[in-house]
């Protein structure tokens, strides 16, 4: 087959180099709290002298407001039991603000099990072949609870046990089924994380100055009508300075693959990562004819090098070296489609729009001059068409992108987020577990303790204005706790249960919140979305990992650029596909699908 010449990158060299990034680290939990790399203040002010933000001064706003806390009854009468805890991160030293405020509401010990963030999953299995096991871990892959439960490692967490102490939090993991996700062998061996925002779909955004500089003024709405705009972006001179330097879209390759080009898949009803429904079964999205047909939509697209040759390299995600969101708001690209609402919104803190606003003076003097007006500065709406009535450029979040066949989507990851887990000695103690669990329900319901556990107290991540609303203290970073990973203060480190509950989104930012939550939340979650068909892990996902994953994403690259002839080689890769584990998978996902319908 003949190739584009003008590709800079070898294909075949790069898939290792790319595939050795895939791997997404664990979200920061506290992200709308935390200033993006570049944003105003320093990294925390020395810990002497007796300033407003001085170590002294950010102990006396603590003692002050853990002085107020009181104990509920139910924890008050119950055992202070200690808990051996591994999350995520650790605090950087005992007695943190979060710990002391954790161990005092609830009537506790906390002993911490650290371990570097980098390579969790395998301290933690050197930690398990040890015999160390924690009472509590939280953000524990899906994927893992199987291998760990069969090993020995955790407690089962019957479900009437987790419905009888949490009354708050048992209700919406009911209502979204997510105790299947969870079951090893009919026993329930985890507690279920409610990821509330996980049924919000990322969104594909269009640069609209370049739409206006090549002469289009609909937003694109259909495949074709996108076509057209990619052709120009890459033609046409959209960013009007001389050179043909531009494409229209790149691919976020350090994301999981289910994010690939999902709004160009999405079009065309399927994703090649994620299962589907066919005639009532469920089918690997790989293996169907859509997909075949949306890789020979994206191949044509790079042939006419609209696509970056760098998509096989491009980081998704990063504030550490260029990514997708850097290249859309310098101008480089185009279009991008994999990231979701609060990377998108209008308050020069997401992670396109800090970006956007950098390389925008007239949208740089909007937030100047509205810096002390919290009203004004978080007025803006998501963009869902042209707009000469704000600051420019802007760019536009756009509702659907429909296919040649009328399908129409984007990708969202749905309700299960990484269960928590106990281990196994909790087993013995079922009191023990109870309180735990009551623990973490308080958490999901009570206001101070959700506020608390995931933005500190009034003085420091944030404070109370004249009208009583609680926003974000643009100071904070010149405090002596202040870091960008929350280790000194140790508050969002405590709460697990991060996000669960949608009646505390707006808990905190006032008129921030707003915007966040309803000026752009709400209406992204209009636009028609799709999500894996599969509830649960397989059995036979682990020694199969590789054809629903590696194996894909090889194929995908080669496929778009030029490497393989897609015609004459994807209905071999498919019979290939399910003769090397795919049939057992199709079969275990169709058991657990009949079981369910």
């Amino acid at each position: 087959m003949k190739r584009n010449s003008k590709r800079v990158i070898p294909v075949v060299c790069l898939i290792a180099a790319m595939l050795a990034g895939c791997s997404g680290k664990q979200e920061n939990q506290a992200s709308q709290g935390s200033p993006e790399p570049g944003a105003s203040g320093s990294q925390g002010a020395s810990a002497g002298g007796d300033g407003p933000f001085s170590l002294a001064a950010d102990n006396k706003i603590i003692a002050d407001a853990l002085a107020k806390v009181e104990t509920p009854d139910y924890f008050k009468n119950t055992p202070a039991y200690e808990y051996t805890v591994q999350f995520p991160t650790t605090p950087e030293k005992e007695g943190s603000f979060g710990q002391q405020y954790f161990e005092k509401k609830f009537n506790v010990k906390l002993k911490f099990v650290p371990l570097d963030s980098t390579n969790r999953e395998e301290q933690l299995n050197t930690m398990f072949a040890t015999g160390t096991i924690p009472d509590f871990l939280s953000y524990i892959p899906l994927s893992n609870v199987s291998e760990y439960a069969q090993q020995g490692l955790l407690a089962e967490v019957p479900e009437d046990m987790v419905e009888k102490n949490m009354p708050h939090y048992y209700p919406q993991i009911k209502k979204a089924n997510l105790f299947q996700s969870v079951q090893v062998n009919g026993k329930t061996m985890a507690l279920p994380f409610y990821a509330a925002k996980g049924g919000v779909p990322l969104v594909a955004n269009i640069r609209a100055d370049w739409l206006k500089n090549v002469g289009i003024n609909k937003v694109p709405s259909t495949l074709d009508e996108l076509e057209e705009a990619f052709k120009r972006f890459r033609n046409d001179d959209p960013d009007k300075d001389g050179k043909k330097d531009t494409y229209a879209l790149s691919n976020a390759s350090t994301d999981r693959g289910e994010i690939w080009f999902q709004s160009i898949f999405g079009a065309y009803g399927t994703n090649p990562f994620l299962w589907v429904e066919r005639n009532g079964k469920l089918q690997f999205g790989f293996t169907t004819n859509e997909t075949k047909e949306a890789l020979k939509r994206l191949h044509s697209w790079y042939q006419m090098e609209l696509i970056s040759p760098e998509f096989i390299t491009d980081n998704g995600r990063s504030t550490e070296v260029e990514d997708l969101a850097t290249k859309f708001s310098e101008g480089k690209i185009g279009y991008m489609d994999n990231l979701g609402f609060e990377d998108t919104q209008w308050d020069n803190d997401g992670h396109i729009n800090y970006r956007w606003v950098k390389n925008s003076p007239e949208w740089q003097k909007f937030f100047e001059t509205n810096k002390n007006d919290p009203d004004k500065m978080y007025a803006t709406k998501v963009f869902t068409d042209f707009n000469d009535q704000v600051p420019q450029p802007i760019y536009v979040s756009i509702p659907s992108i429909t296919g040649p066949n009328g399908a129409k989507g984007y990708y969202r990851s749905g309700f299960q987020g990484s269960p928590m887990v106990f281990g196994k000695q909790m087993e013995k103690d079922p009191d023990k577990m109870a309180k735990l669990l009551h623990i973490i329900d308080y958490i999901t319901s009570d206001e101070e303790a959700y506020l608390y556990l995931s933005y500190g107290i009034d003085g420091l991540e944030w404070k109370s204005d004249a009208k009583g609303r609680r926003l974000l203290n643009p100071d904070w970073p010149k405090h002596a706790l202040y870091d960008p990973g929350f280790k000194k203060l140790g508050d969002w480190i405590m709460n697990p249960v991060q996000n669960t509950n949608p009646e505390f989104f707006s808990v905190i930012g006032g008129p921030r919140a707003d915007q966040r939550y309803k000026l752009t939340m709400d209406v992204v979650n209009t636009f028609p979305s799709y999500e894996n068909k599969l509830g649960i892990v397989l059995p036979s996902a682990a020694k199969n990992s590789e054809i629903t994953d590696t194996r894909i994403k090889e194929y995908v690259v080669k496929a778009i650029a030029g490497d393989v002839d897609i015609d004459s080689t994807f209905d071999d890769e498919v019979k290939r596909w399910y003769k090397d584990g795919g049939e057992q998978l199709t079969k275990e996902a169709n058991d657990w699908y009949e079981s369910t319908h």
